[in-house]
């Protein structure tokens, strides 16, 4: 049977048991006429467990037939499992998920693209090892299977049943229920051939009801509804012989049953004592029980005879409990004396026993885990940070620790899995679990740089005995400092590069600690500044210079006139005329801080040679100061750029290139005036931008970008060293800022 309250199937958890004792009687005095006994022991299993080490991090059983069963490990992944010889099989769900039932059928269904609802469902039978069959054309989402039947919840949320004969595939909308708009429809536990299932009618004050649908005609051959003042609770299970399910009414929790074929109903209120989890029934006598979660006096899972009250304790803990096709129960849990597995909970010469049939590998330990604490910090500084020590701890160090880091404005998430067993790695020096944070979320080929902001963290810890996991929350707050070229906001350095069409492309970047690259982590297109960007001749990323945390970028016309697109996202998307006769300069460079008032400036060159300084103002309409000459002679430079604090000093820096293709560095005096000029390379004429990008490798020091029209080479990476004499390390290559996302053409400028 299923043991979740929602439509989807989820892990149950119940709670450690440290001895086995009687509990004292589950049913109230009048169910059971004798007195209680004491709990006694399982009988022992017959037959040598095989081997599942892939639940020894935990997992749950979600289908079980005839000849094997279906689990999904703790990183999502599902198998099938042959009884006979226990061999697994890692059933494809790439995309999709997996569906089980008391069947030797395996169900993935796909979603549709950018649409609600299932594209298709394949149904696999493991039994036979059949060609695999694919339903398709549904009106709503597939939300549960029994065997090769689909339930779709439908357009209207009807529920739809669909099977498969002579080849051919037929729908059709489960009929005979008496609230015939049916609202919700969701598998609560099945038999071959039959599914027990709860339905709501459309008003919101419809009651619940529990029916039998035969699958074989998709009609409802039974169907109860709570008694008065009741409400039905999400623990429901069908045996050969009969259909028990719990109510609630006024705190009280009641077991109720019924024969098949009968609509008379049997309820027992339940004690106290009794574990607060009903999970499934074992023939006609037998319940079972389960304790929900840590509790002041955890019980385990635990059979209660409603014949004469015997109570017999099956386990200690499990982690969830499936319906098998020949009515038994499948249990991934753990006992003192046999370890964590698979356990198959059954009734042998009148006696419930639980046989463990496939052991994951991990001790029989039944001492709960307990948190102590983290070491998390309130705040997290992550300019020039590499990696952030995260750490969290526990009673015991066997275990395998979940992590979720979430940023509460994008909702952007980082996960993790720390498993010490298998790597090595996760035990800190402290004694906690934990890892080296990078500042990033996402995974893959889908990650970026974390945003500032808020987080909430959340972990989950489970001990290697098998034992309950045990969760734990918190917070910290991660500052970042506005960048020169960091448009995101979130610490990574943003290139902008244009395309043959004009539009313009923000790159958000991503330093690949694997490769030691810089790579791409977002292209936001056209979604930055609208417009055609053709109609500039001049553009250069300035950073802050109108008051906004973000990047700006100054544009000139075609005309002379140069335009402010200011970076905050808050702002119009219409650009700031600053001014006209700006045709006058060559070049362009801005994104160094020259006069040290912490806003980056601007420096021009103009077709005498000279080198003028426009100071930042911080001011959207009027954002530099009238200009400064500063210099000549610079007609012999074909490109400026402004690199940031390259050198070590505490002033912005600049490079420029000479028509030799030499590379020269000019490190500011924090006056606007600079030292006299350096040389430190040759033969950056290959480059058609260069590009003072910030700090991309997140070791606190500016970095530098350069690319080819041609792409030969496409484009490289300096990395700053500190050091004015050499500084920039030899260059790595690069992808981003190169082609266009179609492939087709070289981006016409980068800045």
């Amino acid at each position: 049977m299923r043991t979740a309250l929602s439509r989807r199937r989820v892990p149950m958890s119940v709670a450690v048991v440290l001895a086995v004792v009687a509990s004292g009687p589950f049913f109230a005095p009048a169910a059971a006429a004798a007195a209680p006994v004491a709990v006694t022991a399982p009988a022992a299993t017959t037959t040598a467990p095989f081997q599942v080490p892939f639940l020894a991090s935990g997992g749950q059983v979600i289908g079980a037939g005839a000849t094997g069963f279906l689990t999904r490990d703790a990183d999502g992944v599902a198998r099938w499992t042959r009884y006979a010889d226990g061999v697994s099989t890692v059933i494809d769900t790439t995309g999709g998920r997996v569906l089980g039932s008391a069947s030797d059928s395996v169900v993935v269904t796909w979603p549709k693209l950018q649409r609600y609802g299932t594209e298709k469902a394949v149904v696999r039978d493991m039994a036979t090892g059949a060609a695999p069959v694919t339903f398709s054309a549904f009106d709503g989402e597939v939300t549960d299977a029994v065997g090769s039947a689909l339930f779709d919840d439908g357009h209207e949320l009807h529920p739809i049943l669909s099977t498969q004969q002579g080849g051919v595939t037929t729908s059709g909308r489960v009929t005979g229920m008496t609230d015939g708009s049916a609202g919700e429809f969701s598998v609560a536990d099945s038999l071959p051939g039959t599914a027990l299932g709860y339905y709501r009618a459309l008003e919101p004050t419809g009651p619940r009801k529990l029916v039998v649908v035969d699958i074989a005609t998709a009609r409802v051959v039974q169907e109860f509804t709570a008694a008065a003042g009741a409400t039905m609770g999400g623990a429901a299970t069908i045996t050969q012989d009969s259909v028990e399910w719990t109510e609630d009414l006024n705190g009280t929790t009641v077991l109720a049953s019924a024969k098949r074929g009968s609509s008379e109903v049997t309820r027992v209120p339940l004690t106290a004592d009794v574990p607060p989890r009903f999970l499934g029934a074992l023939g006609s006598d037998w319940s079972v029980f389960g304790d929900r979660g840590a509790t002041a006096e955890p019980r385990g899972v635990v059979a209660r005879s409603q014949a004469d009250g015997t109570a017999v304790k099956l386990l200690d803990h499990a982690e969830s409990v499936m319906k098998a096709a020949d009515g038994t129960l499948l249990a991934v849990g753990t006992t003192a004396d046999r370890g964590a597995g698979v356990y198959r909970l059954s009734v042998a010469d009148g006696k419930p026993t639980a046989g463990l049939i496939a052991s994951s590998g991990q001790p029989g330990s039944t001492t709960p885990l307990t948190y102590t604490g983290h070491s998390v910090p309130a705040t997290l500084g992550l300019d020039g940070v590499a990696k952030t020590r995260l750490g969290w701890k526990f009673s015991t160090t066997d275990a395998d620790l979940s992590v979720e880091l979430r940023h509460k404005e994008s909702g952007g998430r980082f996960t993790t899995t720390v498993r010490p067993r298998e790597t090595g790695t996760g035990v800190l020096p402290d004694g906690s679990l934990g890892f080296d944070w990078t500042g990033e979320l996402g995974s893959g080929t889908y990650r970026s740089s974390a945003p500032a902001g808020e987080y909430e963290w959340t972990v989950t810890a489970r001990p290697w005995n098998g034992m309950p996991a045990v969760a734990a929350s918190g917070t910290f707050t991660v500052i970042r400092s506005p960048q020169a070229h960091d448009y995101a906001g979130n610490g990574s350095p943003d290139l902008f590069a244009r395309r043959a069409t004009g539009d313009l492309d923000a790159i958000d970047t991503l330093w690949d600690d694997a490769t030691g690259r810089l790579v791409v982590a977002q292209t936001r297109h056209s979604t930055v500044w609208t417009g055609d960007w053709n109609r500039y001749d001049r553009v250069e990323a300035v950073g802050d210079i109108a008051g906004s945390p973000a990047v700006d970028i100054v544009a000139r016309d075609k005309s002379g006139s140069l335009w402010l697109h200011v970076g905050d996202p808050r702002a119009t998307a219409e650009p700031v005329r600053i001014g006209g006769g700006w045709h006058i300069y060559t070049q362009l460079a801005g994104g160094s801080d020259l006069t040290g008032d912490g806003r980056a400036d601007l420096v021009a060159t103009d077709t005498a040679g000279d080198l003028w300084l426009y100071k930042a103002t911080g001011s959207t309409t009027a954002p530099f100061e009238a200009r400064t000459k500063i210099g000549y002679g610079w007609g012999i430079y074909n490109q400026l750029t402004a690199t940031g604090n390259i050198g070590g000093a505490t002033a912005g820096d600049l490079v420029a290139r000479d028509n030799d293709g030499k590379l020269w560095l000019y490190l500011g005096k924090g006056d606007g005036t600079f030292a006299p000029r350096t040389q430190i390379g040759g033969g950056w004429n290959v480059y058609t931008d260069i590009v003072g990008i910030g700090d991309a490798n997140k070791d606190g020091r500016p970095d530098l970008y350069a690319r080819s029209s041609t792409g030969t080479p496409a484009a490289s990476f300096y990395a700053g060293t500190g050091d004015w004499k050499v500084p920039f390390k030899p260059r790595t290559s690069t992808a981003v800022a190169v082609r266009d996302e179609d492939h087709e053409t070289y981006y016409n400028g980068a800045f």
